[in-house]
């Protein structure tokens, strides 16, 4: 979703999605407004609309928390702070979204199986492309 969405069509959006025959329901959600979607999810009038979420963690993404949620937002640091041990660099996950977006006009009628091997072997080019770079630049890179 982008653009003006409302927290719950988020929340409503995610749980179709994720409920459907053979998807795996995510461990996390990382939203830029994570801490309004945690706080709904936690409101006691709507409990039974959203009981589905009660496992899933609400991350705000570090930019945003940085920059866009105030540290007396009591919510937003109680469930979404997740500065304390960043392990998953959002930032990163922001920009490769981009790069996959910018293959949007070669990719749209792709179908899902084609649209995968392209990505996948995007991505292990781009790989061989930094770890050469990284190399040259005498920097000690490696797969994980």
């Amino acid at each position: 979703m982008f653009g003006a969405e409302a927290v719950s069509n988020v929340l409503a959006l995610g749980q179709i999605v994720f409920s459907v025959p053979g998807a795996i329901k995510p461990d996390f959600l990382i939203y830029d407004c994570a801490c309004h979607a945690k706080k709904q999810v936690e409101s006691p009038n709507d409990r039974h609309i959203w009981a589905w979420w009660d496992l899933v963690k609400f991350i705000v993404d570090v930019w945003h928390f940085l920059n866009k949620h105030k540290t007396t937002h009591d919510v937003c640091q109680k469930f979404c702070n997740d500065s304390k041990s960043w392990f998953f660099n959002t930032s990163v996950a922001e920009q490769t979204n981009i790069w996959f977006n910018s293959y949007g006009s070669m990719t749209h009628e792709m179908t899902s199986v084609l649209y995968n091997f392209f990505l996948d072997e995007m991505v292990r080019l781009r790989n061989e492309v930094t770890m050469t770079k990284l190399e040259q630049e005498g920097a000690k890179a490696r797969f994980l």
